[in-house]
């Protein structure tokens, strides 16, 4: 009976061990951003475009969007995709954010920024990671 009693709580302090390593961030926590540059150049044809961005829910790791230009752009929706492999349990997914350009930013060809951070709610001014994205307008000519 003392033998089950010391594997049940060696595998319980496994359990927290681990579950405190994870949830702190390291090298290999930080996301990757799906572009091969964050640049997006968007068309009066086709105003709305969708940023994807790995993303670990499970950690209490989150995007936030942290500064973009009102004016001229309005988020629209914001939504996680689980990853595809569901056997593995706390696996990384996308966070999927939509945006829409105003029609005023195609007046004239444009250049904004959209800015990100991935932190944790309480933790959102440590030096979390971020990512910026360019967003340039281009106006289509109609014949």
């Amino acid at each position: 009976m003392r033998t089950i009693n010391q594997i049940s709580c060696l595998f319980i302090a496994f359990w927290c061990w681990t579950s405190i390593a994870s949830a702190q961030p390291s090298s290999h926590d930080i996301p990757v951003v799906l572009q091969d540059k964050p640049a997006v150049q968007v068309t009066s044809a086709q105003p709305q475009f969708t940023l994807k961005m790995r993303s670990n829910p499970t950690t209490g790791y989150s995007w936030y969007l942290r500064d973009y230009d009102a004016t001229m752009i309005a988020p629209v929706k914001h939504v996680f995709e689980a990853p595809t492999n569901k056997k593995l349990m706390g696996a990384p997914g996308f966070e999927l954010w939509t945006f829409r350009v105003k029609p005023s930013g195609f007046t004239v060809p444009q250049q904004t920024l959209i800015r990100f951070i991935y932190s944790r709610p309480w933790q959102m001014n440590d030096g979390s990671a971020q990512v910026v994205f360019q967003v340039t307008t281009v106006a289509v000519e109609s014949k």
